[in-house]
């Protein structure tokens, strides 16, 4: 019986590592597909009803934006680690934890200009209409007006 059991525990925990491996590779392949096929884009075709000879521009510079948009990015998520670590194990200020704030804010705000460049170029190939429904949709995004909205915590 005891070794039907110890069986049973082995099967069970190979099959879960082998559904947790091949979930992880599919999600991989997954993110991949999807920033090749760039969906937002065709939202902002839709919704903006761009010609085709303004898609073809978007599309250019979104292309041109994105590897720079990955790297800030990455560098965001190393600076949230790094912050959030420094948070936890020091559990007071220490000038580590204050250099570490300094640091995220700067690398916050550099992502902040970047996208918001890249937002005001991909503005000036629509049209007026097109470009301040755009920017209206986009800007809170870039400016990061989630955490600030007044119905945030601090006003309940």
């Amino acid at each position: 019986m005891r070794k039907g059991a110890v069986i049973l525990a082995i099967a069970l925990l190979a099959g879960a590592v082998a559904f947790y491996t091949m979930r992880s590779r599919k999600m991989d392949e997954s993110r991949g597909l999807l920033m090749d096929s760039m969906p937002e884009l065709t939202w902002v075709r839709k919704e903006l009803e761009l010609t085709d000879e303004q898609f073809a521009k978007v599309s250019n510079l979104h292309s041109a934006y994105r590897p720079k948009c990955m790297e800030m990015c990455r560098r965001v998520s190393a600076a949230h680690e790094k912050l959030g670590g420094l948070a936890i194990k020091d559990r007071k200020m220490s000038a580590e934890l204050e250099a570490a704030i300094r640091e995220h804010a700067v690398i916050h705000g550099e992502c902040q200009q970047a996208m918001l460049n890249h937002l005001y170029e991909t503005a000036a190939v629509l049209d007026e209409k097109q470009a301040n429904r755009y920017l209206k949709t986009m800007l809170p995004y870039a400016l990061d007006f989630t955490s600030s909205e007044s119905e945030n915590f601090h006003s309940r």
